[in-house]
């Protein structure tokens, strides 16, 4: 299947496959940070028998940033989890095209606003320096998870709309494209 940056303009799409690069090396060191502080807090606790200061202080921003920075490629890939059943109900092209339409339409609608709300939040931690919310042990201000929070929202609202640029600059043949390349995907197996 063709990616997404393939159908931008050239420059957009370079623009984006750079920034989806990012995301994926940013996410896979945080999937090694977590494991590596627990068996950390494992070795601390029952071979040094001591305790790992505060570790899930450090660790809430790096899985707020993992999870919505991994829902950024999510949005990007169109690999999301749907419990969309009318998926297997169109089957031609102009339907689904359609289908996708609508989705990506809904989706975008609720991103965006998602996106103001994430704002809201910044707004309010920025606000309120220098009395920001922080952590009880290492005092990290909450400020830095919400802002994974924010950049996540925006990314994925940015995708969605992406998706509903191609395919609406495109049309139908976006999907017979995908259906054609699924089919030898299919046949290469």
């Amino acid at each position: 299947m063709t990616e997404l940056a393939d159908r931008l303009p050239p420059r957009l799409g370079a623009i984006v496959k750079a920034m989806v690069a990012i995301k994926l090396n940013i996410s896979a060191a945080a999937t090694l940070v977590l494991p590596a502080t627990f068996l950390l807090v494992v070795i601390f606790r029952y071979i040094l028998h001591s305790d790992l200061f505060a570790y899930e202080e450090w660790l809430l921003p790096v899985s707020f940033w993992l999870y919505f920075l991994a829902s950024g490629v999510g949005s990007y890939e169109d690999s999301q989890i749907r419990a969309d059943i009318l998926e297997s109900f169109f089957k031609s092209p102009r339907a689904i095209w359609w289908r996708k339409v609508i989705l990506y339409s809904v989706e975008c609608s609720i991103s965006l606003v998602m996106v103001y709300w994430g704002y809201l939040m910044i707004e309010n931690d920025v606000l309120s320096y220098p009395f920001w919310q922080k952590t009880i042990a290492m005092k990290i201000p909450f400020f830095v998870p919400h802002l994974g929070i924010f950049v996540g929202l925006v990314f994925m609202a940015f995708y969605g709309l992406l998706h509903l640029y191609v395919l609406l600059r495109f049309g139908p043949k976006v999907i017979e494209e995908d259906l054609l390349a699924k089919a030898r995907d299919m046949e290469a197996v």
